[in-house]
């Protein structure tokens, strides 16, 4: 008995060892461990390619919308932006003209960087280098300084627009382009709108700087994010590679420059009495003409200008030019009109501004749900001039005392023109391409707007500059001892100052100075009217170009 039940204890040990501490066993858990740790690892990994996948449309959209951003805040507060640096409006010029000649050129090389480095790269490594140079820009203290700050951001942030919209159309499936593209639209208008409202904000509460670190912020977050996210498409083989064209590259360089030094510079003197100017105006427009005439003719160039041979994308640029030029002009006008005529707070007036440029959110959203029924597309474009012009109209009806109410519907109008003028063109002029040709005509597109973006700054801070000094001028010759309209005021002020306190030769000179701050205030307001009253003829003129054109049907 002993015996057997040793035995049977034995073999219930004996096969407990078998079962638990066999060596096959353990493999097998461990197989089974891995595989989960695998399956486990493998659903994190798909989350996050799907994650990325999600957010590509968006990041490349938010990059866009910081170079809107940052092209308006500098645009809606370039007098503030002066006054910081000690300078005159018209000094800053200059940084509007170097930054359009740096954007042209960073968009004219764009896809020389993106074959050797990717759009991942380029991208993120542009954002990251502007965020650079807007903290230059924070911390100059002169107009030489933050037009070579300026410089540098635009040749980073300038091709942005040109290589998120290339980047969509070229590498987003039939299925996802839609939705990119309305991201893409809908962070252009967002950004625009979000500018005053946050640059006024910045400006009350710190100094014009704080407009740069912003940008500054921006710049690394979203650098940062397109690093992480947009996946590594478009550099190629090095024999497949483009050539760099350095020396046509220098010869564009050089005329842009030429062409940009003689439109500052015929503000001061007369363009038929000056060899100078009419020396560069030449040589510009020669060097201009060679290097049209290079890359036509090569095989692999720069920019591929064939797309000009279209009827419709011809129709198109022109067009292009007219929303650009007015859009960017009533931007800078209605600050002017808001800050310097009405003497609006700079919060107010961004807020103002900002808030009813949001209505053209909801604009663009109609435009993506009804645009497609309407088959001729000239139905949209020549109302939206119609817009332009009736804004204008309404600004320059306006009296000193305005009151809130009767800014809305023009600020209401001009948000709307990107919605009935830009993406109606848009849809007619770039349908016709192939995904090659698109690449370069929108790029050659993007130039267009930097040129033509500079040039709108600076006509019209030429304009006010201009019209103000005359006005002021013809004011102040009321402003004299034999008028009794002007010694009236004169004597009612000078009394309100004494009841306040202050003595007769405190009280005097207190009421010249306030006289002074109307005539200067009643001078940009005309000034500002003046310049409404020009952009209504723009308008007008490209209203009846654009019922002209039958091809953008």
């Amino acid at each position: 008995m002993y015996n057997a039940v040793y035995s049977e204890l034995h073999g219930r040990r004996i096969f407990r060892m078998s079962t638990e501490d066999s060596p096959v066993v353990t493999i097998a858990a461990a197989q089974q461990q891995t595989r989960a740790a695998v399956a486990s690892s493998g659903h994190v990994g798909l989350t996050a390619s799907r994650l990325r996948d999600d957010l590509f449309p968006w990041v490349i959209a938010l990059a866009t919308g910081l170079e809107y951003f940052d092209n308006t805040v500098f645009s809606f507060f370039t007098s503030y932006i002066a006054g910081g640096i000690n300078a005159s409006a018209d000094e800053l010029v200059w940084s509007s003209s170097a930054y359009a000649i740096a954007s042209v050129l960073g968009i004219l090389q764009q896809q020389w960087w993106v074959e050797r480095l990717g759009y991942r790269r380029y991208i993120g490594g542009c954002l990251l280098l502007f965020a650079a140079g807007s903290m230059a820009a924070a911390l100059n203290e002169s107009s030489i300084g933050l037009a070579f700050a300026r410089g540098a951001q635009g040749y980073f942030i300038g091709p942005m627009m040109s290589a998120c919209r290339i980047l969509i159309q070229t590498k987003f499936t039939a299925q996802r382009r839609p939705t990119a593209v309305r991201a893409f639209l809908c962070m252009i208008l967002l950004a625009s709108a979000l500018a005053p409202l946050i640059g006024g904000y910045l400006l009350a509460e710190f100094d014009w700087r704080a407009l740069f670190i912003c940008t500054t912020l921006g710049g690394i977050v979203l650098g940062l994010s397109v690093l992480l996210v947009v996946p590594p498409f478009g550099k190629v083989h090095p024999e497949a590679r483009g050539d760099a064209h350095f020396w046509p590259y220098i010869v564009f360089a050089y005329a842009q420059g030429a062409l940009q030094i003689v439109m500052q510079q015929v503000r001061f003197e007369l363009f038929a009495s000056s060899p100078l100017l009419v020396g560069l105006t030449v040589a510009g427009l020669l060097s201009l003409g060679w290097f049209a005439w290079h890359q036509w003719h090569h095989p692999n160039p720069l920019v591929r200008l064939h797309a000009l041979r279209e009827r419709t994308f011809q129709t198109g640029i022109a067009l292009y030019v007219l929303f650009y030029y007015i859009s960017n002009a009533f931007s800078y006008l209605v600050s002017r009109f808001l800050e310097g005529g009405l003497r609006y707070p700079v919060e107010n007036a961004g807020r103002l501004v900002g808030l009813t440029s949001l209505a053209s959110l909801v604009i663009a959203f109609a435009y993506f749900r009804f645009a497609p029924l309407v088959k001729h597309k000239r139905w949209l474009i020549v109302p939206g001039f119609t817009m332009a012009a009736l804004l204008g109209g309404w600004m320059v009806c306006m009296p000193p005392d305005i009151s809130v109410p009767w800014l809305l519907p023009p600020l209401l109008l001009r948000g709307m023109l990107l919605v009935f003028i830009a993406l109606p063109v848009a849809n007619v002029a770039f349908r016709i391409f192939s995904a090659e040709e698109f690449n370069h005509g929108y790029r050659f597109k993007n130039m267009v707007k930097q040129l033509t973006y500079s040039f709108s700054t600076a006509t019209m801070i030429i304009l006010e500059q201009h019209r103000a000094a005359l006005h002021e001028t013809r004011l102040t010759e009321f402003v004299n001892p034999f008028n009794p309209v002007f010694q009236q005021s004169l004597d009612s002020l000078t009394h309100a100052f004494e009841g306040l306190g202050h003595t007769a030769g405190e009280a005097k000179g207190l009421a010249l100075v306030e006289i002074n701050r109307v005539v200067t205030q009643q001078a940009s307001f005309l000034s500002a009217l003046d310049g409404f009253y020009f952009l209504i003829g723009v308008a007008v003129c490209g209203g009846l170009f654009a019922l002209c054109q039958r091809q953008i049907d």
